[in-house]
Protein backbone atom coordinates (compact mmCIF):
# COMPACT_ATOMS: atom_id res chain seq x y z
CA UNK A 1 0.00 0.00 0.00
CA UNK A 2 3.02 2.33 1.22
CA UNK A 3 4.48 1.94 -2.36
CA UNK A 4 1.26 2.00 -4.38
CA UNK A 5 1.16 5.48 -2.02
CA UNK A 6 4.78 6.58 -2.95
CA UNK A 7 4.30 5.79 -6.86
CA UNK A 8 1.13 7.69 -7.26
CA UNK A 9 2.67 11.07 -5.37
CA UNK A 10 5.56 10.63 -7.74
CA UNK A 11 4.14 10.55 -10.50
CA UNK A 12 1.54 13.49 -9.91
CA UNK A 13 4.04 15.10 -7.96
CA UNK A 14 3.28 18.32 -10.14
CA UNK A 15 -0.40 18.61 -9.66
CA UNK A 16 -0.35 17.34 -5.93
CA UNK A 17 1.76 20.51 -5.37
CA UNK A 18 -0.32 22.75 -7.55
CA UNK A 19 -3.57 21.54 -5.34
CA UNK A 20 -1.80 22.50 -1.88
CA UNK A 21 -1.12 25.57 -3.12
CA UNK A 22 -4.57 25.89 -4.33
CA UNK A 23 -5.94 24.85 -1.35
CA UNK A 24 -3.47 27.57 0.30
CA UNK A 25 -4.54 30.00 -1.56
CA UNK A 26 -8.15 29.36 -0.62
CA UNK A 27 -7.53 29.73 3.06
CA UNK A 28 -6.15 33.00 2.65
CA UNK A 29 -8.60 33.71 0.55
CA UNK A 30 -11.18 32.89 3.75
CA UNK A 31 -9.09 35.07 5.92
CA UNK A 32 -8.84 38.03 3.57
CA UNK A 33 -12.70 37.69 3.21
CA UNK A 34 -13.28 37.00 6.81
CA UNK A 35 -15.17 33.72 7.47
CA UNK A 36 -19.09 35.47 7.58
CA UNK A 37 -18.48 36.73 3.87
CA UNK A 38 -21.53 36.93 1.96
CA UNK A 39 -23.11 38.48 -0.69
CA UNK A 40 -26.52 38.79 1.42
CA UNK A 41 -27.90 37.39 -1.45
CA UNK A 42 -28.91 34.17 -2.50
CA UNK A 43 -26.09 32.80 -0.25
CA UNK A 44 -27.09 33.92 2.61
CA UNK A 45 -30.98 32.29 1.38
CA UNK A 46 -29.57 29.16 0.82
CA UNK A 47 -27.61 29.16 4.24
CA UNK A 48 -30.78 30.07 5.80
CA UNK A 49 -32.29 27.21 3.83
CA UNK A 50 -30.32 24.82 5.14
CA UNK A 51 -30.90 26.10 9.11
CA UNK A 52 -34.75 25.48 8.63
CA UNK A 53 -34.26 22.35 6.80
CA UNK A 54 -32.25 21.46 9.94
CA UNK A 55 -34.70 22.26 12.08
CA UNK A 56 -38.24 21.38 10.28
CA UNK A 57 -37.31 19.30 7.47
CA UNK A 58 -39.05 21.75 5.11
CA UNK A 59 -37.14 22.74 1.51
CA UNK A 60 -37.63 26.50 1.81
CA UNK A 61 -36.22 29.72 -0.44
CA UNK A 62 -36.42 33.21 0.94
CA UNK A 63 -39.32 32.53 3.13
CA UNK A 64 -38.58 30.33 5.74
CA UNK A 65 -42.29 29.84 7.17
CA UNK A 66 -43.54 27.91 3.66
CA UNK A 67 -42.26 25.07 1.38
CA UNK A 68 -40.56 25.76 -1.89
CA UNK A 69 -39.46 24.33 -5.20
CA UNK A 70 -37.76 27.12 -6.33
CA UNK A 71 -34.75 25.70 -5.95
CA UNK A 72 -33.41 22.02 -6.40
CA UNK A 73 -32.93 20.26 -3.05
CA UNK A 74 -29.98 19.17 -2.75
CA UNK A 75 -28.24 22.92 -1.26
CA UNK A 76 -31.05 23.03 2.12
CA UNK A 77 -30.26 19.15 2.49
CA UNK A 78 -26.52 19.82 2.17
CA UNK A 79 -26.32 22.72 4.07
CA UNK A 80 -28.90 21.43 6.57
CA UNK A 81 -26.82 18.40 7.19
CA UNK A 82 -23.54 20.57 7.93
CA UNK A 83 -26.11 22.59 10.35
CA UNK A 84 -26.95 19.11 12.29
CA UNK A 85 -23.34 19.56 13.31
CA UNK A 86 -21.87 22.84 13.36
CA UNK A 87 -25.45 24.39 14.69
CA UNK A 88 -26.29 28.31 12.88
CA UNK A 89 -23.43 30.54 13.66
CA UNK A 90 -20.29 31.73 12.83
CA UNK A 91 -18.65 27.83 13.07
CA UNK A 92 -21.28 26.69 10.59
CA UNK A 93 -20.01 29.09 8.42
CA UNK A 94 -16.41 27.94 8.99
CA UNK A 95 -17.19 24.49 7.86
CA UNK A 96 -18.88 24.99 5.16
CA UNK A 97 -16.25 27.56 3.62
CA UNK A 98 -13.57 24.89 4.04
CA UNK A 99 -16.20 22.22 2.62
CA UNK A 100 -17.13 24.49 -0.22
CA UNK A 101 -13.14 25.45 -0.32
CA UNK A 102 -12.13 21.44 -0.47
CA UNK A 103 -14.70 21.44 -3.27
CA UNK A 104 -13.15 23.69 -6.02
CA UNK A 105 -9.64 22.12 -5.08
CA UNK A 106 -11.01 18.60 -5.81
CA UNK A 107 -12.32 20.59 -9.41
CA UNK A 108 -9.11 20.90 -10.15
CA UNK A 109 -8.12 17.72 -9.85
CA UNK A 110 -10.23 16.28 -11.90
CA UNK A 111 -9.94 18.86 -14.26
CA UNK A 112 -6.50 17.50 -14.16
CA UNK A 113 -6.95 13.75 -14.72
CA UNK A 114 -9.58 14.44 -17.11
CA UNK A 115 -6.54 15.86 -19.32
CA UNK A 116 -4.34 13.37 -18.46
CA UNK A 117 -6.76 10.74 -20.10
CA UNK A 118 -5.54 12.45 -23.75
CA UNK A 119 -3.16 14.45 -23.24
CA UNK A 120 0.55 14.69 -20.89
CA UNK A 121 1.01 15.19 -17.61
CA UNK A 122 1.86 19.37 -18.15
CA UNK A 123 -0.80 19.50 -19.71
CA UNK A 124 -3.23 18.68 -17.11
CA UNK A 125 -1.25 20.59 -14.76
CA UNK A 126 -1.45 23.77 -17.34
CA UNK A 127 -5.04 23.40 -17.27
CA UNK A 128 -4.89 23.16 -13.25
CA UNK A 129 -3.85 26.77 -13.44
CA UNK A 130 -6.56 29.04 -13.60
CA UNK A 131 -8.02 27.99 -10.81
CA UNK A 132 -5.79 30.36 -9.03
CA UNK A 133 -7.51 32.97 -10.70
CA UNK A 134 -8.86 35.63 -8.31
CA UNK A 135 -12.64 35.58 -9.23
CA UNK A 136 -12.52 31.07 -9.08
CA UNK A 137 -11.27 31.74 -5.84
CA UNK A 138 -13.78 34.73 -4.30
CA UNK A 139 -16.50 32.13 -6.34
CA UNK A 140 -15.46 29.35 -3.81
CA UNK A 141 -15.53 31.62 -0.79
CA UNK A 142 -19.32 32.00 -1.86
CA UNK A 143 -22.13 29.44 -0.21
CA UNK A 144 -23.66 29.50 -3.85
CA UNK A 145 -24.48 26.59 -5.87
CA UNK A 146 -21.59 27.61 -8.38
CA UNK A 147 -18.41 25.43 -6.72
CA UNK A 148 -20.39 21.76 -6.10
CA UNK A 149 -21.95 22.36 -9.60
CA UNK A 150 -19.14 22.57 -11.04
CA UNK A 151 -17.06 20.00 -9.02
CA UNK A 152 -20.44 17.40 -10.16
CA UNK A 153 -20.27 19.12 -13.88
CA UNK A 154 -16.53 17.85 -13.87
CA UNK A 155 -16.77 14.47 -12.17
CA UNK A 156 -19.27 14.07 -14.77
CA UNK A 157 -17.51 14.37 -17.75
CA UNK A 158 -14.58 13.28 -16.68
CA UNK A 159 -16.21 9.52 -15.87
CA UNK A 160 -17.87 9.69 -19.36
CA UNK A 161 -14.66 9.86 -20.86
CA UNK A 162 -12.74 7.27 -18.78
CA UNK A 163 -16.07 4.86 -19.17
CA UNK A 164 -15.28 5.16 -23.52
CA UNK A 165 -11.51 4.27 -22.65
CA UNK A 166 -12.64 1.36 -20.14
CA UNK A 167 -16.03 0.54 -20.01
CA UNK A 168 -16.74 -0.73 -16.54
CA UNK A 169 -19.61 -0.61 -14.24
CA UNK A 170 -17.40 1.59 -11.46
CA UNK A 171 -16.66 4.57 -13.64
CA UNK A 172 -20.67 4.59 -14.72
CA UNK A 173 -21.43 4.34 -11.15
CA UNK A 174 -19.14 7.50 -10.48
CA UNK A 175 -20.47 9.37 -13.64
CA UNK A 176 -24.59 8.35 -12.20
CA UNK A 177 -23.38 9.99 -8.93
CA UNK A 178 -22.22 13.30 -10.35
CA UNK A 179 -25.41 13.63 -12.71
CA UNK A 180 -27.33 13.06 -9.30
CA UNK A 181 -25.28 15.55 -7.77
CA UNK A 182 -24.94 18.25 -10.10
CA UNK A 183 -29.13 17.87 -10.94
CA UNK A 184 -29.73 18.72 -7.20
CA UNK A 185 -27.98 22.05 -7.69
CA UNK A 186 -28.69 23.48 -11.08
CA UNK A 187 -32.26 21.71 -12.92
CA UNK A 188 -30.80 22.78 -16.53
CA UNK A 189 -28.14 19.83 -16.39
CA UNK A 190 -31.05 17.52 -17.04
CA UNK A 191 -30.35 16.92 -20.60
CA UNK A 192 -26.69 15.66 -20.10
CA UNK A 193 -27.08 11.65 -20.71
CA UNK A 194 -28.17 12.75 -23.94
CA UNK A 195 -24.98 14.15 -24.62
CA UNK A 196 -23.25 11.76 -22.99
CA UNK A 197 -25.33 9.01 -24.84
CA UNK A 198 -24.21 10.31 -28.48
CA UNK A 199 -20.52 10.62 -27.46
CA UNK A 200 -20.48 6.98 -26.05
CA UNK A 201 -21.71 5.42 -29.60
CA UNK A 202 -19.41 7.43 -31.51
CA UNK A 203 -16.95 6.07 -29.14
CA UNK A 204 -18.14 2.61 -29.95
CA UNK A 205 -19.12 1.76 -26.23
CA UNK A 206 -20.81 -1.54 -25.80
CA UNK A 207 -24.15 -1.60 -26.91
CA UNK A 208 -25.76 -4.11 -24.30
CA UNK A 209 -23.77 -2.88 -21.33
CA UNK A 210 -24.73 0.62 -22.42
CA UNK A 211 -28.14 -0.41 -22.72
CA UNK A 212 -27.93 -1.40 -19.06
CA UNK A 213 -26.52 1.07 -18.08
CA UNK A 214 -29.39 3.61 -19.87
CA UNK A 215 -32.17 1.33 -17.59
CA UNK A 216 -29.75 1.95 -13.98
CA UNK A 217 -30.04 5.92 -15.38
CA UNK A 218 -33.56 6.08 -15.77
CA UNK A 219 -34.43 3.95 -12.48
CA UNK A 220 -32.20 6.57 -10.62
CA UNK A 221 -33.66 9.60 -11.82
CA UNK A 222 -37.16 8.07 -11.23
CA UNK A 223 -36.41 7.42 -7.80
CA UNK A 224 -35.59 10.83 -7.53
CA UNK A 225 -38.53 12.75 -10.01
CA UNK A 226 -41.22 10.51 -8.53
CA UNK A 227 -41.14 12.06 -5.01
CA UNK A 228 -39.94 15.29 -5.38
CA UNK A 229 -42.88 15.67 -7.88
CA UNK A 230 -45.33 13.82 -5.40
CA UNK A 231 -43.73 16.53 -2.74
CA UNK A 232 -44.45 19.10 -5.26
CA UNK A 233 -48.03 18.05 -6.42
CA UNK A 234 -49.49 17.52 -2.40
CA UNK A 235 -47.68 20.84 -1.83
CA UNK A 236 -48.59 23.23 -4.42
CA UNK A 237 -51.43 21.37 -6.23
CA UNK A 238 -49.56 21.29 -9.48
CA UNK A 239 -46.91 19.24 -11.82
CA UNK A 240 -43.44 20.62 -11.29
CA UNK A 241 -41.36 17.77 -11.59
CA UNK A 242 -37.92 19.71 -11.06
CA UNK A 243 -38.58 23.93 -10.41
CA UNK A 244 -40.45 26.24 -10.64
CA UNK A 245 -38.10 29.40 -10.51
CA UNK A 246 -37.20 30.18 -14.28
CA UNK A 247 -39.91 32.53 -14.35
CA UNK A 248 -38.03 35.61 -13.12
CA UNK A 249 -35.18 34.97 -14.84
CA UNK A 250 -36.64 34.64 -18.22
CA UNK A 251 -38.56 37.87 -17.73
CA UNK A 252 -35.57 39.62 -16.63
CA UNK A 253 -33.97 38.27 -20.09
CA UNK A 254 -37.06 39.40 -21.96
CA UNK A 255 -35.32 43.00 -21.34
CA UNK A 256 -31.51 41.66 -22.47
CA UNK A 257 -30.93 41.61 -26.20
CA UNK A 258 -32.01 44.40 -28.74
CA UNK A 259 -35.57 44.98 -29.90
CA UNK A 260 -37.78 43.93 -27.08
CA UNK A 261 -40.62 45.62 -26.64
CA UNK A 262 -40.84 48.22 -24.11
CA UNK A 263 -43.70 48.35 -21.00
CA UNK A 264 -45.46 51.05 -21.89
CA UNK A 265 -46.48 49.67 -25.00
CA UNK A 266 -47.84 46.62 -23.68
CA UNK A 267 -51.04 45.86 -22.14
CA UNK A 268 -50.32 43.71 -18.59
CA UNK A 269 -54.04 43.91 -17.20
CA UNK A 270 -55.26 41.88 -19.77
CA UNK A 271 -52.50 39.58 -20.76
CA UNK A 272 -50.54 39.01 -17.34
CA UNK A 273 -52.61 39.97 -14.75
CA UNK A 274 -55.88 38.53 -15.77
CA UNK A 275 -54.30 35.34 -17.10
CA UNK A 276 -53.03 34.84 -13.29
CA UNK A 277 -56.33 35.50 -11.37
CA UNK A 278 -57.92 33.06 -14.08
CA UNK A 279 -55.28 30.33 -14.12
CA UNK A 280 -54.27 31.26 -10.11
CA UNK A 281 -57.53 31.53 -8.98
CA UNK A 282 -57.61 28.91 -6.39
CA UNK A 283 -54.22 30.63 -4.70
CA UNK A 284 -55.89 34.07 -4.16
CA UNK A 285 -57.63 35.40 -1.51
CA UNK A 286 -60.81 37.04 -1.50
CA UNK A 287 -58.91 40.97 -2.57
CA UNK A 288 -56.75 38.90 -5.21
CA UNK A 289 -53.32 38.94 -3.29
CA UNK A 290 -51.72 35.30 -3.05
CA UNK A 291 -52.46 33.63 -0.27
CA UNK A 292 -49.13 33.68 2.20
CA UNK A 293 -48.24 30.03 1.79
CA UNK A 294 -48.60 30.38 -1.99
CA UNK A 295 -47.28 34.11 -2.26
CA UNK A 296 -43.71 33.47 -3.58
CA UNK A 297 -45.75 30.86 -6.19
CA UNK A 298 -47.69 32.74 -7.20
CA UNK A 299 -45.59 35.78 -7.94
CA UNK A 300 -43.26 33.84 -9.78
CA UNK A 301 -46.02 32.05 -12.13
CA UNK A 302 -47.07 35.94 -12.81
CA UNK A 303 -43.35 36.59 -14.19
CA UNK A 304 -43.49 33.07 -16.03
CA UNK A 305 -46.85 34.25 -17.98
CA UNK A 306 -45.33 38.31 -18.03
CA UNK A 307 -42.19 36.65 -19.93
CA UNK A 308 -44.44 34.58 -21.72
CA UNK A 309 -46.49 37.25 -23.32
CA UNK A 310 -43.34 39.61 -23.87
CA UNK A 311 -41.47 36.94 -25.90
CA UNK A 312 -44.81 36.57 -27.64
CA UNK A 313 -45.14 40.63 -28.74
CA UNK A 314 -41.76 40.55 -29.26
CA UNK A 315 -41.57 37.58 -31.69
CA UNK A 316 -44.72 39.07 -33.65
CA UNK A 317 -43.30 42.45 -34.07
CA UNK A 318 -39.43 42.29 -33.90
CA UNK A 319 -38.94 38.41 -34.64
CA UNK A 320 -35.39 39.09 -36.34
CA UNK A 321 -33.77 41.25 -33.57
CA UNK A 322 -35.59 38.37 -31.09
CA UNK A 323 -33.41 35.91 -32.64
CA UNK A 324 -30.48 37.77 -33.38
CA UNK A 325 -30.87 38.75 -28.99
CA UNK A 326 -31.56 35.00 -27.62
CA UNK A 327 -29.21 33.16 -30.21
CA UNK A 328 -25.68 35.16 -30.66
CA UNK A 329 -26.23 38.65 -28.54
CA UNK A 330 -27.10 36.66 -24.78
CA UNK A 331 -24.68 33.90 -25.83
CA UNK A 332 -22.07 35.86 -26.32
CA UNK A 333 -22.24 37.89 -23.38
CA UNK A 334 -22.89 34.49 -20.91
CA UNK A 335 -19.51 33.40 -22.67
CA UNK A 336 -17.07 36.70 -22.40
CA UNK A 337 -18.96 37.71 -18.78
CA UNK A 338 -17.12 37.44 -15.56
CA UNK A 339 -18.03 36.43 -12.38
CA UNK A 340 -16.15 39.37 -9.76
CA UNK A 341 -18.16 41.34 -8.48
CA UNK A 342 -15.64 42.45 -5.40
CA UNK A 343 -12.12 42.10 -5.47
CA UNK A 344 -9.99 39.89 -3.12
CA UNK A 345 -6.13 40.08 -3.21
CA UNK A 346 -6.43 43.75 -5.38
CA UNK A 347 -7.11 41.96 -8.08
CA UNK A 348 -8.60 43.89 -10.95
CA UNK A 349 -11.08 43.18 -12.83
CA UNK A 350 -10.11 43.85 -16.47
CA UNK A 351 -6.94 41.12 -15.08
CA UNK A 352 -9.93 38.67 -14.76
CA UNK A 353 -11.74 39.94 -18.17
CA UNK A 354 -7.85 39.37 -20.01
CA UNK A 355 -7.65 35.66 -18.61
CA UNK A 356 -11.16 34.72 -19.78
CA UNK A 357 -10.22 35.82 -23.49
CA UNK A 358 -6.93 33.80 -23.20
CA UNK A 359 -8.53 30.48 -22.17
CA UNK A 360 -11.45 31.66 -24.67
CA UNK A 361 -8.82 31.56 -27.57
CA UNK A 362 -6.89 28.83 -25.92
CA UNK A 363 -10.39 26.44 -26.34
CA UNK A 364 -10.96 27.76 -30.13
CA UNK A 365 -7.07 26.98 -31.24
CA UNK A 366 -7.72 23.40 -29.05
CA UNK A 367 -10.93 22.49 -30.86
CA UNK A 368 -9.74 23.43 -34.99
CA UNK A 369 -6.59 21.60 -33.35
CA UNK A 370 -7.99 18.64 -32.96
CA UNK A 371 -9.98 18.36 -36.06
CA UNK A 372 -6.62 19.40 -37.89
CA UNK A 373 -4.67 16.46 -36.72
CA UNK A 374 -8.26 14.37 -36.34
CA UNK A 375 -7.67 13.18 -32.61
CA UNK A 376 -9.82 13.94 -30.01
CA UNK A 377 -12.30 15.05 -31.83
CA UNK A 378 -15.34 13.29 -30.44
CA UNK A 379 -14.08 14.44 -26.86
CA UNK A 380 -13.85 17.94 -27.79
CA UNK A 381 -17.30 17.64 -28.94
CA UNK A 382 -18.63 16.42 -25.77
CA UNK A 383 -17.18 19.40 -24.20
CA UNK A 384 -18.19 22.11 -26.59
CA UNK A 385 -21.60 20.33 -26.99
CA UNK A 386 -21.64 20.04 -22.84
CA UNK A 387 -20.76 23.81 -22.38
CA UNK A 388 -22.94 25.61 -25.15
CA UNK A 389 -26.13 23.28 -24.35
CA UNK A 390 -26.01 24.78 -21.08
CA UNK A 391 -24.80 28.48 -22.71
CA UNK A 392 -28.24 28.51 -24.77
CA UNK A 393 -30.50 26.66 -22.14
CA UNK A 394 -29.08 29.42 -19.85
CA UNK A 395 -29.74 32.54 -22.63
CA UNK A 396 -33.32 31.09 -22.91
CA UNK A 397 -33.49 33.56 -19.25
CA UNK A 398 -31.28 36.00 -18.25
CA UNK A 399 -27.81 35.72 -18.78
CA UNK A 400 -25.11 36.86 -16.03
CA UNK A 401 -20.96 36.10 -15.32
CA UNK A 402 -22.47 33.88 -12.37
CA UNK A 403 -24.39 31.15 -14.79
CA UNK A 404 -21.10 30.61 -16.78
CA UNK A 405 -18.73 30.68 -13.91
CA UNK A 406 -19.62 27.03 -13.35
CA UNK A 407 -18.92 26.03 -16.90
CA UNK A 408 -15.69 27.21 -16.79
CA UNK A 409 -14.02 23.90 -15.67
CA UNK A 410 -15.09 22.83 -19.40
CA UNK A 411 -13.05 25.24 -20.55
CA UNK A 412 -9.58 24.52 -18.79
CA UNK A 413 -10.32 20.81 -19.74
CA UNK A 414 -10.50 21.65 -23.74
CA UNK A 415 -7.25 24.38 -23.06
CA UNK A 416 -5.28 21.63 -21.53
CA UNK A 417 -6.45 18.83 -24.42
CA UNK A 418 -5.43 21.45 -26.43
CA UNK A 419 -2.26 22.29 -25.62
CA UNK A 420 -0.65 18.83 -26.41
CA UNK A 421 -2.63 19.27 -29.81
CA UNK A 422 -1.16 22.48 -30.34
CA UNK A 423 2.33 21.15 -29.44
CA UNK A 424 2.27 18.45 -31.68
CA UNK A 425 1.00 20.87 -34.34
CA UNK A 426 4.46 23.18 -33.93
CA UNK A 427 6.79 20.18 -34.16
CA UNK A 428 4.92 19.45 -36.98
CA UNK A 429 5.07 22.35 -38.76
CA UNK A 430 9.27 22.28 -37.13
CA UNK A 431 9.62 19.00 -38.92
CA UNK A 432 8.22 19.98 -42.67
CA UNK A 433 10.27 22.86 -42.34
CA UNK A 434 13.33 21.18 -41.93
CA UNK A 435 12.30 18.66 -44.76
CA UNK A 436 11.61 21.34 -47.16
CA UNK A 437 15.38 23.15 -46.74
Amino acid sequence: MKARLRAFALEHRAALLVLALLLLERLLGIYTLGVTYSLQSDDLSYVNSGITFANTGMITMHDSQHPSAQIMPGMPVLIGLFSLVFGEGRLLWAALKLFWVAMGVLTAWLVYRSVRLFAPAWCGVAAMLPFFRADIVWMDNLILTETPFMLALTAMVYYTMRMAKKPDWRSFWCCLIAYMLALQCKANIAPYPLLALLYLLLMQYDRKLLLRQCGVLAGAVLCFLVPWTIRNYVHFHDFVPLTYGAGNPSLLGTYQGTGYPPDEELDYETNVNQVVREKYARYLQEDGTPQPAFQRYVNLQRDAVKAKYRQQVWRQENPQNMLYSYLVLKPWRLITDVFYWETVFDVKLEWIRLAQWIDLCLCVLAFTAAHVLKQNRRQAWLLAGTYFANVFIYSMTYVFGRYNASLMSLRFILAGMGLGLLFQLVKRGIQTIKTVK
